[in-house]
């Protein structure tokens, strides 16, 4: 009758089985499919193998040739289990490496073959029809490199836990245990199960990893699932991430990192600057800068975010710079700062940007005791532009004056559209006169304005007015004595500058 061992290790068989076929219908779409049902299925043939010794213990050929089939499931467990644990860990097997594993097996397979010549591997005899096997040398070289080849398998998985995302972790840890049940189990009846009568444990640990895998298989979708490395997300990443200990050396820094700052290994802060290849000292002035941004030599801006580590016992274990090239977003929100700012017809200022900067200019006219002028322009019957024309022409009249204001304005001034048909010219550093002058001139290059319209040719002349800022007066003040002055030269006949408490100019 079959002892509870060989029971157990018949259903572990099954379990081992039936958790193969199951992940083999995955291996299109999982590479991690494969190595486990090749797994499962060596599994299978050892605790299948083990399981029928006592069905043919009245058969001496069969009881030898049984011993002899538990190796090969052994040595298909093993590769598959390195192999397995090679594809979890976010490794490809290469080529070289799959015909180094199958090595062994192929030699196992031929020491088995002519083990009955020299019986280095199984002992066997034979004594009134009891079959009793003993272990020669090459059956410990086949255990240790068994041995050695699972333990390297987990050691894989150990350390790519550490590194994994923490979402990933256990995915490890279930791989490592299922491992190492069996191997366990291998290890107690080699050691302990000295004499041939005792049970061979092996196969009813098989029992429990199998039942792992087919509960994973089942319920974890394992098999499908490769685990992501925190250095391959690292890797993917487009912004720049660097390593600092406590002294500012870099420790570690992502392929990002290298193509923006160029190489930095062992970079260190607090080396001289000058001495480093331009790359090594933006990378310097990257992380020395602290959160913010920065721009380099070449244009480029970075956003710089510094996040500090601490161990277990909050003390300074270095720091974590990521760094994101914000050029082309730097770029697009100065134009979108530009474009609110922007009059749409002539693209010179408008009235809320010229506000600000005439607030400015005031603050520093009266912090630095320089003049501060405006000069206010206004088309002359702009309206009837329009009745005559339409608004179409009516723009182009007003686009070309803007770009007579554009072209004349010059460092540090400013040119706006206040409102319809009204434009200033913000004047910093000149006096009325100087200003006047600078009217006059603008004055003279409006009344060359020529727009083509289905009547003809329209022309169009300004009226402008000048005044200076005066000592405690608003830039309020400012623009309302140049709005005033602007209709003096309106009601003195249009087409010329008028300038505030001087005598008007034709």
């Amino acid at each position: 009758m079959p002892t509870v061992v060989e029971v157990v290790s018949l259903l572990a068989a099954v379990v081992a089985t039936w958790t193969g076929v199951l992940v083999l219908r995955r291996s299109r779409t999982s590479p991690l499919a494969l190595p486990l049902a090749v797994m499962m299925f060596g599994a299978s043939s050892w605790a299948t193998a083990r399981a029928l010794l006592h069905v043919a213990q009245g058969s001496v050929p069969g009881t030898v040739v049984l011993h002899y089939l538990v190796f090969p499931g052994a040595a298909a467990v093993t590769a598959a289990a390195y192999w397995y644990f090679v594809v979890l860990t976010g490794r490809r097997l290469s080529r070289r490496a799959a015909v180094l594993l199958l090595v062994h097996p192929m030699l196992l397979l031929a020491v088995l073959a002519s083990n009955p010549w020299h019986e280095a591997f199984l002992r066997v005899a034979v004594d009134g029809g009891t079959v009793q096997v003993g272990v020669g040398p090459l059956y410990w070289l086949h255990s240790a490199y068994c041995y050695v080849l699972i333990g390297a398998g987990i050691a894989l998985a150990l350390a790519a836990m550490v590194r994994a995302v923490p979402g990933h972790r256990h995915v490890f840890v279930v791989a490592a245990l299922a491992a190492t049940v069996p191997a366990v189990g291998n290890a107690l009846t080699t050691l302990l199960a000295a004499r041939p009568e005792r049970p061979h444990l092996t196969p009813v640990f098989f029992l429990v990893s199998a039942a792992i895998w087919y509960w994973v298989e089942r319920f974890g979708a394992h098999s499908a699932t490769v685990p992501v490395s925190t250095r391959q997300v690292l890797e993917v990443l487009d912004d720049a991430v660097v390593v600092l200990d406590p002294r500012g050396r870099v420790l570690d820094a992502n392929p990002a990192a290298h193509a923006l700052l160029g190489d930095l290994q062992g970079v260190r802060l607090q080396e001289h600057g000058e001495a480093l290849p331009r790359p090594a000292r933006v990378a310097i002035d990257a992380l020395r800068s602290g959160p913010g941004t920065l721009t380099t030599d070449s244009g480029a801006v970075l956003d710089v975010r510094v996040t500090p580590l601490t161990d277990a016992v909050g003390r300074a274990a270095g720091s974590v710079v990521v760094m994101r090239d914000v050029t082309e977003l730097e770029r697009l929100r100065a134009e979108l700062v530009d474009q609110a700012t922007r009059d749409g017809l002539t693209g010179l200022h408008n009235r809320r940007a010229l506000e600000e900067r005439l607030a400015a200019a005031a603050d520093d006219a009266a912090a630095s005791g320089r003049p501060l002028s405006v000069a206010l322009l206004d088309v002359d019957h702009f309206k009837a532009v329009n009745d005559a024309h339409g608004h179409g022409v009516g723009d182009q009249v007003l686009a070309e004056v803007g770009r007579v204001l554009a072209e004349s304005t010059g460092p540090g001034e400013t040119s706006a559209r206040l409102g319809g048909e009204e434009f200033v010219l913000l004047l910093p550093g000149l006096d009325p006169g100087a200003a006047a002058r600078r009217a006059q001139d603008l004055r003279t290059r409006c009344a060359q304005i020529a727009v083509p319209a289905r009547t003809g040719t329209v022309r169009v002349t300004v009226s402008a007015g000048v005044a200076a800022l005066h000592p405690g007066g608003s830039p309020d003040d400012l623009l309302r004595t140049a709005d005033e002055a602007m209709y003096a030269a309106k009601a003195a006949g249009r087409d010329r500058v008028a300038c505030a408490g001087d005598p008007l100019r034709g």
